[in-house]
C-alpha cells in the first residue's frame, strides 16, 4: 500500500516535523540529494532544510494527495535509538534521519537502511 517514507531532519539544537511521503519513497535519496545542493551556505539548519525538503517534493508530487507533515516528540538523541526508529516507520522506504551539518542521512526500518548514507550524532 504505497511506497511510504517518513523523513526527519535535526541540528545541533532541533528535530524537525516528520515529512511523510506515501508514494515516493524511492525518492528520497534523490530528493535529498538536490536539497543538499539547495542548502549549500546554509547547512546545520533543520528548519529550513525541513521547509526547502516539502517544496522540492511539492514540487514533484502532483495534486493535494500523498503529502504530509506531522509533529513528533524525537529528541536528537532518540534519533539513533534504533528501536524507537524501527517503530516509528511506516514500513516500505522507513523513517530517514538527516544530519543538516553535512546531509548524510540513515535509514530504520525499510529498504532504504540497506542503503544508509551513516549519520554521527554527538553524543555516541
Amino acid at each position: 500500500m504505497g511506497n511510504r517514507a517518513c523523513v526527519i531532519f535535526f541540528d545541533s539544537n532541533h528535530v524537525s516535523p516528520t515529512v511523510y511521503l506515501h508514494w515516493h519513497g524511492y525518492a528520497v535519496p534523490t530528493w535529498l540529494n538536490r536539497l543538499k545542493t539547495l542548502m549549500d551556505g546554509r547547512f546545520h539548519d533543520a528548519a529550513y532544510a525541513t521547509a526547502r525538503f516539502i517544496g522540492i517534493c511539492h514540487l514533484e508530487i502532483e495534486s493535494n494527495l500523498s503529502l504530509g507533515v506531522s509533529h513528533n516528540r524525537f529528541r536528537i538523541q532518540d534519533l539513533t535509538d534504533e528501536k524507537a526508529m524501527v517503530e516509528a516507520s511506516p514500513g516500505d522506504a522507513g523513517v530517514i534521519v538527516v544530519d543538516t551539518s553535512n546531509f548524510t542521512w540513515k535509514a530504520y526500518g525499510g529498504y532504504l537502511a540497506e542503503s544508509n548514507h551513516n549519520i554521527t550524532i554527538k553524543g555516541e
